[in-house]
């Protein structure tokens, strides 16, 4: 689950790399992406714990409360919301780490 700022973000990667593998990671994935329009009181919930210079995160994390979902991101700006148990945030260690585990 995604919104359009996350692909936007995606897309600036794909950009940056300019590869035929970042080609298609893209590709895969505004195909796979089930898209959320944010709701206003999900931002404003989500924006109480992160500098509003931060939107863009900001509504990455309210896509994550709607949908129930778990933030993966080492950016540290996404702590407080974690410790305040409105979303859950992994780092992309933990994510990578128990999805292996699950895998096994």
């Amino acid at each position: 689950m995604g919104n359009d700022l996350l692909l936007l973000e995606f897309e600036k990667y794909q950009k940056r790399f300019e590869s035929p593998l970042a080609y298609k990671i893209l590709k895969d994935l505004k195909h796979k992406i089930e898209f959320i329009e944010v709701r206003p009181e999900s931002i404003k919930q989500c924006a109480k714990y992160i500098p509003h210079e931060e939107i863009v995160d900001i509504v990455h994390a309210a896509t994550c409360l709607q949908t129930s979902a778990i933030l993966i991101s080492n950016d540290q700006h996404f702590n407080k919301l974690n410790e305040s148990e409105v979303i859950e945030v992994w780092t992309i260690s933990k994510a990578i780490n128990t999805l292996v585990k699950t895998n096994k």
